[in-house]
C-alpha cells in the first residue's frame, strides 16, 4: 500500500472501481447487450490477472505506485503489463519506486492536462535484466524539457534508450539489472 494511502482510502476506492464495473455489466446487460457485458467481464479477469503478476514481483512499493496512480488526478491514464508470469524480480523496490514515481510526475507536468493522454507500461525478464517499456500517446507540450529530464537522470535505471519522442508520442525502455 502507497504510503499515501490509508488502509480505509484503499478500500473506499476499490469498491468504488468495482461498483463502477458491476454498473457497466448490470447496464449492459439490460440494454440486451450480452456480448459487451461479456467483453467487460473478459477485461476485469485479465485487469486482475495482471494486478496478481504485479504483486507477485515482491516489489511492494513499486505495487502500491501503479495500483493507485489513476486514482489520484494526473494529465494521463496509466495502463501496465506485466510479461513476466513467473514471480519475483530481484530489483529494489525503494529506487525502483523513487524513480518510476519521478518519471510519472515528470511526464504529468510535460502533457497538455486536457487531452485523452495515455501511458502504457510493458513490464519483462530479459535473461538478467529487467526491461520496462513505456509508451505514451498524448500531447506532450515540452518535449525539450521531457527529453533532458530522461538524459540527466541516469543514476537509476541503468539504460534509458529513448525510441521515440515528439509532440504526439513518447518511446523509451528503462532497463535494471
Amino acid at each position: 500500500m502507497s504510503e499515501k494511502w490509508s488502509i480505509i482510502e484503499v478500500l473506499q476506492h476499490a469498491r468504488h472501481d468495482w461498483l463502477n464495473r458491476l454498473q457497466l455489466i448490470k447496464g449492459n446487460i439490460s440494454l440486451g447487450k450480452i456480448e459487451q457485458a461479456e467483453r467487460i467481464m473478459d477485461e476485469i479477469v485479465q485487469n486482475m490477472q495482471q494486478e496478481a503478476r504485479l504483486t507477485n514481483l515482491k516489489l511492494p512499493k513499486f505495487a502500491a505506485l501503479l495500483l493507485t496512480h489513476n486514482w489520484e488526478s494526473h494529465a494521463y491514464q496509466l495502463e501496465y503489463e506485466i510479461l513476466d508470469e513467473r514471480g519475483t524480480f530481484a530489483l529494489d523496490d525503494e529506487k525502483l519506486t523513487r524513480w518510476v514515481g519521478a518519471f510519472l510526475n515528470q511526464l504529468n507536468q510535460t502533457v497538455h492536462p486536457i487531452h485523452d493522454n495515455n501511458l502504457y507500461l510493458t513490464v519483462e525478464k530479459k535473461n538478467e535484466e529487467f526491461c520496462f517499456h513505456f509508451h505514451l500517446n498524448g500531447i506532450i507540450e515540452n518535449v525539450d524539457d521531457l527529453e533532458k529530464w530522461l538524459t540527466y537522470n541516469k543514476s537509476y535505471p541503468d539504460t534509458v534508450s529513448l525510441n521515440k519522442i515528439n509532440e504526439t508520442e513518447l518511446m523509451i525502455v528503462a532497463v535494471f539489472t
